[in-house]
């Protein structure tokens, strides 16, 4: 009798070990430890098990997606979607993804086409009305971006992207006082998140405020939201306006650190290097060669990298390198400006 019960229990250890182990909240645990550690065909593997065994568990699909977008496969990406899609797991989480896919990787049309079918699968979903806004926000149609800013609100009234969002369309259209009411209120509701003081800062430049206030708000926002671009975008932008070199050189190299293959952020710091040497001192030129051959590593067509090239060689007195500089940036892209350049350097060879 004893060994019967024995087996008993031995039996239903295995039925609960097996049960656990198709547990789908506890696969999809697994996957998350495995994509952390680096591990990325593991956590598919895991993702792939949840989806043969609970079709309609969603976060397997967005998460595998995640997964193939990381990976610079945006084709897998979107296939992984639209398996969910077809399993009928969460359709609006799912459109709205596919959205974000198509907006990351530049495609506005499509995201926009996406966030729409999201919305109208589920209007009670939030992040959907808010990517909704946001596209909208971006296609300059101001009116409907802020109708479903406020839906979201309705739905969420303490929603903070959904704030900054609504904040950023109000300035966008021209109310500077509402968007900066809004994202004073954000700060003090948030104040350890960076997107309301980027969006406050930006909205400030169009107002009398002192610079030092617009400039300390960018600061906390990059340092808060360090690999959100398009704030840093907008502080290295205002920091190319008139401020001090030396900061604004500061201001880039951070910028640069973070998003290292930005080539506009390369010629604004070589410009900012050129500036220096024509005040200060010409030390700072071969800082600025540095930055134009950077660019010029990952795409030697970058016509204008050869135009800096040829201001600072001329600067140096290497007319010959100058000439040549010139000469390439117009071969590249032939305009008056280029043309002129080309002349300059000639007339410092002859």
């Amino acid at each position: 009798m004893g060994l019967n019960r024995w087996l008993i229990l031995v039996f239903v250890c295995l039925i609960t070990l097996t049960s656990c182990s198709e547990d789908p909240d506890i696969l999809y645990s697994k996957a998350q430890t495995e994509a952390a550690l680096g591990s990325r065909q593991k956590a598919l593997n895991y993702l792939l098990e949840i989806q043969k065994s609970h079709p309609d568990y969603t976060e397997s699909y967005l998460f595998a997606a995640q997964l193939f977008f990381e990976d610079n496969n945006l084709a897998d990406a979107v296939v992984q979607c639209k398996r969910g899609l077809d399993a009928q797991a969460d359709s609006a989480q799912i459109l709205r993804y596919i959205g974000e896919i198509y907006h990351f990787s530049g495609s506005v049309e499509n995201a926009y086409q996406y966030y729409k079918m999201a919305v109208i699968a589920d209007a009670k979903n939030v992040e959907a009305q808010i990517s909704m806004g946001y596209i909208l926000n971006e296609k300059d149609l101001y009116e409907p971006a802020l109708d479903h800013f406020n839906h979201a609100l309705d739905l969420d009234s303490a929603n903070y992207q959904a704030t900054v969002g609504k904040a950023y369309t109000l300035s966008n259209a021209g109310n500077t006082a509402g968007a900066i009411e809004l994202l004073e209120e954000a700060v003090k509701g948030e104040p350890m998140e960076g997107a309301a003081y980027g969006a406050l800062a930006m909205a400030q430049e169009n107002t009398a405020v002192e610079d030092k206030i617009i400039l300390d708000n960018y600061a906390l926002a990059v340092k808060l939201s360090s690999k959100d671009k398009k704030i840093w975008d907008a502080y290295v932008s205002f920091m190319m306006k008139g401020q001090d070199a030396k900061q604004a050189v500061k201001v880039l190299q951070n910028y640069l650190y973070h998003f290292p293959e930005s080539i506009e952020g390369r010629h604004s710091l070589a410009e900012l290097y050129l500036d220096l040497a024509r005040i200060e001192s010409l030390s700072w030129l071969d800082a600025a060669r540095q930055q134009c051959e950077q660019v010029l590593i990952t795409n030697s067509d970058d016509h204008y990298s050869h135009a800096l090239l040829a201001h600072i060689y001329l600067l140096q007195e290497k007319p010959r390198l100058a000439v040549l500089e010139a000469q390439l940036a117009f071969e590249i892209n032939p305009n008056t400006e280029y043309r002129e350049l080309v002349d300059q350097a000639k007339s410092f060879s002859d």
